[in-house]
């Protein structure tokens, strides 16, 4: 079941573990997808925005969209293949969902079942399903936009890497051949945030998914290039709109 772009029914699904630091590099699928991880976190990233998934959530993929997949941990993931034609009530553009138990023992459900499913038997009840629950879900606005131009997201991408990383904008426009005004407009006008407010962003959504893969709030605090988990919770709470503890449970 390595690629279900050609599976015989609209709704395919998909398990396979990664290593940790194992990359898929830029491609795109006929068929739209929804990606989640039972354990371990990836990051995803098209030419707009990147996502950093922790096992709490899904992402949503649509079709023929470009991509690239990084596992940050050993990965458990498991992915849903929607055919066009039965996408209309899903998002147009990617989006961060919430899983619910439901939903998670639907496509363990499905597995079990061949591809050329009976599709008015138990096959395509469990299909049917899946595509309901997927309607109902929750969006949470936890992406990350990113520049195009190559200077800003090389230091974006070396970001991505490593969010503790804590050089100005000044040593940052040293690395990149680019003055410090130059590289503080190209994030304001092609990511709609300042380079600080852009990086707490990034990392308050990383924060978060290691709170979700089972890190404490000081050991994330430290991964992300904060003090004290004070300080890391107070930014948390002003990005994202609630305490690490609180988005953590919800996760």
């Amino acid at each position: 079941r390595k690629n279900l772009d050609d599976a015989p029914r609209s709704v395919a699904v998909m398990a396979r573990g990664w290593k940790v630091g194992a990359h898929i590099p830029l491609h795109m699928h006929r068929r739209a997808q929804r990606l989640h991880a039972t354990t371990g976190v990836m990051r995803v990233e098209n030419e707009s925005a990147a996502w950093i998934v922790p096992p709490a959530r899904g992402l949503w993929l649509p079709a023929e969209l470009p991509h690239s997949v990084t596992m940050r941990s050993h990965v458990e993931m498991r992915t849903i293949y929607f055919d066009p034609s039965v996408c209309s009530a899903l998002p147009a553009q990617p989006a961060l969902l919430e899983i619910s138990g439901l939903l998670r023992e639907l496509i363990l459900a499905l597995l079990d079942e061949p591809q050329d499913f009976d599709e008015h038997g138990r096959g395509g009840t469990i299909a049917r399903l899946i595509l309901s629950e997927m309607a109902r879900l929750k969006e949470r606005k936890l992406d990350v936009p990113m520049p195009r131009d190559e200077r800003a997201l090389h230091i974006a991408r070396a970001l991505l890497d490593d969010c503790s990383i804590d050089h100005d904008l000044d040593r940052w426009a040293d690395e990149a051949g680019a003055s410090r005004r130059t590289l503080a407009r190209i994030f304001r006008a092609e990511t709609g945030l300042g380079f600080a407010e852009w990086r707490a962003r990034l990392r308050a959504v990383d924060g978060l998914a290691r709170l979700a893969d089972g890190a404490s709030v000081a050991e994330t605090a430290t991964a992300v290039g904060y003090a004290s988990a004070s300080a890391f919770s107070a930014m948390v709470h002003r990005i994202l709109g609630g305490p690490p503890r609180r988005l953590r449970r919800a996760a």
